[in-house]
């Protein structure tokens, strides 16, 4: 018996029998993005995610449903004295540009200095929804995924990092009114992302770096584990999944993360946890997503080493409770031949046998 993209991954997800290992995408950067739909002649990323037989629908790029702020500080975009382009966002954090290639960096944190009492929250637009309810109305055979403001990097890059760590190492009550604050907007984006009918929330921290956890287990249990463990009672309260988002190596809370109510862990990026060790340990009571190499196979791997990375994975953490996908966005430079080589091969195997 076939099933729906939607049933098929709920299926996965509830570690239930499939008949298909279920497939997901994450391309938010312009490059490779706009060559590989010139490359395959597809107008739409919706063409590109039907070519690949992605299971998920969601807007360009991170494949995921959100709703946006209103309110905070002024955006606005200006050079400064030294003639470096920057950026205020909705936050009040403002971002240094590339001249060129690579990433902004956060330089001006607001609530390093400001006091909390005076600073301007954004607040949730409502109205925003609607782009939510379209894409679950237009493909209710599809999985819909929401995205919600990831609070603790959002209070990372309101103090700054160093900041941040120091005041929660001294218990300084201000970083829970600044975690309050903003998993108030997580909470209220989740509740309208589930009257609109997702599937799953997507929220959770990067907390883990290659080797080492950028927070001690022991803070993250502190200020992180009952805020997670609140968001997840909301999304379980309308019989949605809590699928959670760390990069890096988080063993030590794994177990905390099945105490809270996660029922995906996402990405289990392949160079800092071996991703069959996770599954043998916790893929009776958690289901993942992700564990396909963004550092070195997609990358640098030839097409016959990329479809054995795809084949690997679905041996490893199938035959149901995975959803394959890429441990991140994938980046650019990434050859497009192994970007197509993955999703075919992930479409030769993924089928479960029935017998």
């Amino acid at each position: 018996m076939g099933y729906t993209s939607r049933e098929r991954c709920i299926r996965a997800i509830k570690r239930e029998e499939v008949d298909m290992i279920p497939l997901n995408l994450w391309i938010d950067t312009p490059e490779p993005l706009n060559s590989l739909l010139k490359y395959l002649d597809l107008s739409s990323y919706e063409k590109l995610l039907a070519y690949l037989k992605v299971d998920y629908r969601g807007p360009p790029g991170i494949t995921m449903v959100g709703v946006r702020l209103k309110g905070g500080f002024k955006e606005e975009v200006y050079k400064d004295e030294k003639g470096r382009i920057l950026r205020r966002d909705i936050f009040g954090v403002v971002w240094a540009l590339p001249l060129k290639e690579g990433h902004s960096i956060d330089i001006i944190h607001p609530l390093k200095e400001m006091d909390v009492e005076e600073y301007p929250w954004p607040e949730v637009d409502e109205e925003s929804l609607d782009v939510a309810m379209e894409y679950r109305r237009k493909y209710e055979d599809y999985c819909i995924m929401g995205y919600t403001l990831q609070a603790f990097e959002q209070a990372c890059r309101l103090f700054g990092f160093n900041e941040i760590f120091k005041r929660m190492i001294m218990g300084d009550k201000t970083v829970d009114k600044v975690l309050d604050k903003l998993f108030e907007i997580t909470y209220t984006q989740a509740k309208l992302l589930l009257e609109a009918g997702v599937d799953e929330i997507y929220n959770g921290d990067d907390v883990g770096a290659q080797g080492t956890m950028l927070i001690s287990p022991r803070l993250w249990r502190k200020y992180l584990k009952p805020r997670y463990k609140k968001l997840a009672w909301i999304i379980h309260s309308k019989g949605a999944f809590f699928h959670f988002h760390s990069d890096g190596w988080i063993e030590p809370i794994i177990p905390d993360l099945i105490e809270v109510g996660v029922d995906v862990l996402e990405p289990l990026q392949p160079e800092t946890m071996d991703p069959a060790k996770i599954k043998r340990e916790y893929g009776d009571k958690l289901s993942f997503e992700g564990a396909i190499s963004i550092q070195k196979t997609l990358p640098f791997g030839t097409p016959e080493e990329v479809a054995e990375e795809a084949r690997k994975r679905i041996e490893e953490l199938g035959p149901t409770g995975y959803i394959l996908r890429p441990s991140h966005t994938i980046l650019k430079g990434t050859p497009l031949r192994n970007i197509l080589t993955l999703y075919e091969a992930a479409n030769k195997y993924r089928k479960v046998s029935q017998t």
